[in-house]
């Protein structure tokens, strides 16, 4: 049987060992990359240029500002070395442009040193946009517009003398870039929305079987590696069809195909939704029963045993009696799944050997 075959199996994404997958292999993982470079790129560049101005306001005696400066570098380096030690960003990404917000605002209505400070401001801009992230984005960046026009509407006292020549010219550029920056965030939003229903797609197909809709060997794998308990309680059952190749033979496979898809409609909708049904391959289907003990096990697949064996399934002008042989084995843990299979495929052949149409759970068989 092609049971024994599992030792040889990995799990594969694309033709990959998942054990040699790293951060990058999804699209959640590219875009949690992709913010802590920006950050860190941000944290690096920004301090590079902000330590010099912060030594020379010291050197000219203008402590405010070197206050200012001090402050900003501490809490965006903070920021972004949290944000890398926790490879979290979702809060520290939305202070981080929040920081930003006010830091461009303040470049922008101070004028920084002799009115070049807007010129900063708008490099600050698209990186706390995209820092951000569309949605927090569109909130910053419309309350660093209001806030800017405001200033220059209501004559701040610390505004900058602009010339009238300037104002309309400063406002129509940070309008510009606003929107020019949210405009790329939301192409960047929807790409990597198409990205992610695509690779969602992907990884439901690698883990379904096509013709049946139930999991398939990678699909099982994957959830028994998300049991809590590391020593789980479950039962495998091995079923293995009857004299399926003769149905083959006989009625062809489009017939065959579709006994396969109804066979599995059935274990599927009699099996509690906390059961895993798998199809293994060709006709052998594979159900993990949590919880529950060969000797629990064993009357709930017999059941299913004695529903095939008295139905009769039509198919076009055929009409076909199905019947199935099944072994059945205890384990505890994920760990003892393959011991499990291999005792359970032990089994198969006894009831295989015994005549078929049967079940074989310990020394008893059905």
């Amino acid at each position: 049987l092609s049971i024994n075959r599992w030792n040889a199996i990995v799990c594969k994404t694309d033709g990959r060992d998942l054990s040699s997958v790293q951060l990058g292999s999804t699209p959640e993982q590219i875009e949690l990359r992709r913010t802590l470079v920006l950050m860190r790129f941000f944290a690096v560049s920004g301090n590079l240029i902000m330590v010099p101005f912060a030594l020379l306001a010291v050197w000219q005696g203008i402590w405010i500002r070197f206050w200012i400066l001090l402050l900003v570098i501490c809490v965006i380096t903070t920021l972004v070395v949290t944000a890398h030690v926790r490879q979290q960003t979702r809060l520290a990404r939305v202070a981080l442009a929040l920081v930003l917000c006010l830091f461009a605002l303040h470049l922008t209505v101070s004028g920084g040193q002799d009115g070049t400070g807007v010129y900063f401001a708008f490099t600050l801009i698209p990186m706390m946009i995209v820092i951000a992230g569309w949605r927090w984005g569109q909130i910053l960046g419309g309350l660093y517009t209001l806030m800017l026009i405001a200033a220059i509407l209501i004559d701040w006292p610390w505004l900058y003398p602009y010339t009238l020549e300037a104002v309309p010219r400063l406002i129509a550029a940070t309008l510009f870039i606003v929107l020019l920056s949210l405009l790329i965030e939301w192409t960047h939003v929807q790409s990597y929305l198409a990205i992610k229903h695509t690779a969602d797609v992907h990884r439901k197909n690698s883990l379904t079987d096509p013709l049946t809709g139930l999991m398939n060997r990678l699909g099982l794998e994957r959830q028994l590696l998300k049991w809590e308990q590391t020593a789980q309680l479950a039962t495998v059952a091995l079923i293995d069809i009857d004299h399926f190749k003769a149905v083959n033979d006989r009625y062809g496979h489009d017939v065959g195909d579709r006994v396969l898809s109804t066979f599995a409609k059935v274990l599927r909708n009699n099996l509690k939704e906390s059961d895993s049904v798998c199809r293994w391959g060709g006709e052998e289907f594979v159900l993990v029963m949590i919880g529950l003990t060969e000797a629990e096990a064993l009357p709930i697949v017999d059941e299913l045993r004695k529903l095939i064996a008295s139905r009769r399934f039509q198919f076009d002008e055929h009409n076909i009696g199905l019947t199935f042989s099944a072994g059945l084995a205890a384990f505890n843990g994920e760990s003892e799944f393959k011991r499990a299979l291999k005792l359970a495929d032990q089994r198969v052949y006894q009831a295989k050997s015994s005549g078929r149409n049967r079940v074989v759970s310990g020394d008893s068989g059905h």
